[in-house]
């Protein structure tokens, strides 16, 4: 299972060419060449992201700043319940806190990689990962939570603390009802590395060779893809426009129930994660050692 998740992750450094209008974008290079796996912007001068071999780096409103990692391991995910207070998460079950303004590591309540987290609040927070692990955060200390498929999960993502999704392996999709975690119909076996809602009734998985599936509320369906790549993130920005990014360097934004490219991609390189920034513009990293901001 660990060798399959990081073939996938290796399968998607591969890119076909793309034009490029950098303009559009405000790029950040970094000063190693790390891969930027997940980043959040928690204020309009303080963002986080993370990365390959322990990578943390810190956005001071001007520039991406690497800190200390008490880890050596991949971090996959980020996220910060609070501005104050954050966590991170990666290979073999790793956990990372920032708190008081140091990042410590945490007890590990599993041995899988984790992928992806989610939060409601400070004090209920989910991380998935490999051989369908669920984790949960309940203000004290994290707990293995039972999962109905030991397949690996990629994304997780909450709408309220009784209505969560993960998506993973096989087209797996999982939702939490705010006592057990369930497997739901989806549509396909394709691997689905994203997922996330503009509402309730709202959303949107992505994943392998363009798989683009919509939540109407009800049920799950697969639509008309933009694109043959492989996706690999989702996000919706204030304002209610969805990204979505993968394989190539392109990327896709959804209006009025459509999605079409953006003109004047960034890059070439695959980018792992696209993200909501402050002013309703999409944070986007690529494999390169490249964060880039799209201009409002």
């Amino acid at each position: 299972m660990r060798r399959q998740t990081l073939a996938a992750l290796a399968f998607v450094l591969a890119a076909p060419a793309c034009v490029l209008a950098a303009d559009a974008w405000i790029p950040y290079r970094l000063d190693f060449n790390h891969v930027v796996f997940d980043l959040v912007q928690t204020g309009a001068r303080d963002g986080w992201a993370v990365g390959e071999r322990g990578l943390i780096t810190h956005f001071d409103g001007g520039k991406w700043q690497p800190v200390d990692s008490p880890v050596g391991v991949p971090l996959f995910a980020v996220a910060f319940p609070e501005a104050t207070h954050g966590w991170a998460v990666g290979a073999e079950g790793t956990i990372i806190e920032y708190v008081n303004g140091q990042w410590n590591e945490a007890a590990r309540p599993d041995k899988w990689h984790l992928m992806s987290l989610a939060y409601t609040s400070s004090n209920d927070v989910w991380a998935v990962g490999e051989h369908g692990s669920i984790v949960h955060y309940d203000g004290r200390q994290w707990k293995v939570v039972a999962s109905p498929k030991k397949v690996a999960l990629n994304r997780v993502f909450f709408n309220r603390a009784n209505d969560g999704w993960a998506v993973g392996n096989q087209g797996v999709i999982l939702h939490y009802d705010g006592k057990t975690w369930k497997e739901v119909p989806g549509a396909g076996n394709s691997t689905l590395y994203g997922v996330a809602f503009r509402d309730a009734v709202d959303g949107w998985a992505v994943g392998e060779r363009g798989t683009v599936l919509h939540y109407d509320g009800k049920s799950w369906s697969s639509v008309a893809s933009p694109a043959s790549q492989t996706f690999l993130s989702a996000s919706f920005v204030r304002g209610g426009d969805g990204y979505i990014v993968g394989r190539g360097g392109s990327v896709f934004r959804l209006r009025n129930g459509k999605w079409s490219a953006v003109e004047g991609p960034p890059t070439r390189k695959t980018l792992f994660v696209v993200a909501a920034s402050i002013d309703g513009q999409p944070w986007v990293a690529a494999t390169t050692r490249d964060i880039f901001k799209r201009r409002s």
